[in-house]
């Protein structure tokens, strides 16, 4: 059952929209309903509907405008406009957004079982809830694609790319030859563990589905391959790659994941290369250094949440300190820590220590020991703070390369990787702090622009919409609702201490209508603001 809101200012529409809806269709089940486009934003949206029914005309923000904000917190949402007149103009701005139905009033119940009728059919599609693994194998089942995947794993796990699996590549039919380069990694938000196998097939197949739907109108070749560890994304363009396109693409893949699959998945994108600037073209890119800041955007899944899809770019101000150990047991031990699976990297460290106490592993085990020990310290994303807080470089390989047993260093390398597991946090941590302090001295320095969009916000700071939207909701609010904090608190002064007309404050706390000031002062206080300057 599909969920919807209703935004209406005449109560005796919601009124009919409600009863017919329970007579019309039962594929919706309303959860809310509201007189004006603000209390949408604010209480409606927050409860992720599948269709918003809105009227075009109404107080404070208009039909249009609701559709358009509320479209970037939902990338997924349907809607159907309902006007009191037929207006050429107000169609073609509801075509631009997507609307699936256009209906006049007064509404009778052949339009909008008509108009829910396309919903459902619309949603239906874009979600596909057929989950018949068998069917959709095949499409996924070819040689070509398994020689693809293997030759795209290699890809990023090679330092240079020789000449001769350039040939292999292009015998393949992958093409590296574009001008602007990025790669994404996708990853289930669960514990792989909590993941059967079934559900890891589907959602594997449905990623390449989805993606195939929603990349496909975008002006760039790309390639799906899965390892182990996860699924990943070649994307090559030879016109500059939009990222806020390829953002709003890939949000509407997680979310169509989360409805079809009911399971959550998030999406960390590295930096897009422009290859002219390279001696040898894409030959010059290093496809494992893609690889490896796209895992390390992954990693703010921790701090922001599940479900996002984020830019290397919004995440990292500080070089990479990704490890140069090729060895995969060395690779995934690295990225456990990163991920900060604490058990987990326990278990492979004692795995690989025991089993270099073994007879056949007598001569390697100083080797080894290196390694796992160059492993650890280059998933720390600040080893200056380590080896100011810990101890330094060499202090830490003469403890673990003096343990005179191997019981010894594992609880070493064990101690030092709880410090390196820290630290991470506090470095992630103190990243996010530091945008969302950026954001808030952006709002507060422009909350008087009646016209300030969350869109204007990324445009001016470098950050995505969608990592701005994720720092608001780690700290349990929206940009709307930390706006509208800001405008209310900076009129009671102004209200208390003052004889400005309403019109006049209103104006001055970034509120064109004083109206809609007033509507929005009693919503947030509770009582009007001439209330409140006579209180």
């Amino acid at each position: 059952m599909y969920k919807v809101i209703i935004v209406d200012n005449e109560e005796s529409v919601r009124e009919r929209l409600l009863n017919l809806l329970k007579k019309v269709n039962d594929n919706f089940e309303v959860i809310g309903s509201y007189e004006n486009g603000f209390d949408a934003l604010i209480s409606g949206v927050p409860l992720n509907p599948d269709l918003l029914i809105t009227d075009i005309k109404m107080p404070y923000i208009d039909g249009i405008d609701l559709i358009k904000r509320a479209k970037l917190e939902l990338p997924l949402l349907q809607s159907i406009i309902i006007s009191g007149y037929d207006s050429f103009d107000y169609a073609k701005q509801a075509i631009s957004l997507g609307v699936i139905g256009y209906i006049t009033k007064p509404i009778n119940f052949e339009d909008l079982n008509e108009a829910l009728t396309k919903a459902k059919i619309d949603l239906d599609k874009k979600l596909n809830i057929d989950k018949n693994i068998e069917s959709l194998q095949k499409q996924a089942d070819s040689a070509l694609k398994m020689l693809q995947e293997n030759d795209l794993n290699k890809l990023i796990s090679l330092k240079e790319i020789p000449e001769n699996f350039i040939d292999k590549l292009n015998i393949d039919k992958i093409n590296l030859d574009y001008q602007y380069i990025t790669l994404a990694c996708i990853d289930f938000d669960d514990e792989n563990y909590d993941i059967t196998f079934t559900q890891n097939e589907l959602v594997s197949l449905y990623l390449e589905k989805f993606i195939d739907e929603e990349l496909s109108n975008l002006d760039l070749n790309f390639l799906t391959f899965s390892n182990s560890l996860e699924t990943n994304l070649l994307m090559l363009s030879n016109t500059k790659i939009d990222k806020e396109k390829l953002q709003e693409s890939l949000l509407r893949v997680v979310n169509k994941i989360k409805k079809a699959c009911k399971t959550s998945i998030s999406i960390g994108i590295s930096e897009i290369i422009d290859t002219s600037k390279y001696k040898d073209k894409y030959r010059g890119v290093s496809f494992r250094m893609l690889y490896r800041h796209a895992k390390r955007t992954l990693e703010y899944r921790t701090i922001l949440g599940s479900n996002m899809v984020m830019f290397f770019e919004d995440v990292d101000n500080t070089s990479s300190s990704t490890g140069k150990i090729d060895e995969n047991e060395y690779k995934v031990l690295g990225f456990e820590i990163l991920y900060g699976h604490i058990d987990e990297v326990f278990k492979k460290l004692e795995n690989i220590m025991h089993r270099v106490t073994l007879e056949s592993f007598k001569d390697t085990y100083y080797f080894v020991l290196n390694n796992v020990l160059d492993s650890i310290l280059n998933s720390c994303v600040n080893l200056s703070v380590l080896y100011k807080e810990y101890m330094s470089h060499i202090e830490i390989i003469h403890r673990v390369f003096d343990a005179k047993t191997s019981d010894t260093a594992i609880l070493l390398l064990k101690e030092l990787i709880l410090k390196i597991d820290e630290i991470n946090k506090r470095s992630r941590q103190s990243k996010v702090e530091t945008a969302f302090n950026q954001i808030k001295i952006f709002i507060e320095n422009n909350y008087k622009n009646p016209l300030l969009s969350l869109e204007d916000v990324a445009k001016e700071l470098g950050y995505s919409v969608s990592y701005i939207s994720a720092i608001f909701k780690k700290n349990n609010t929206s940009f709307t609702k930390y706006l509208t904090d800001i405008r209310m608190n900076a009129s009671l002064p102004l209200l208390a201490s003052s004889n400005e007309k309403l019109i006049t404050i209103a104006s001055e706390v970034g509120y064109e209508d004083p109206y809609y000031f007033s509507h929005c002062f009693k919503k947030y206080f509770g009582m009007s603001p001439l209330d409140y300057r006579k209180k």
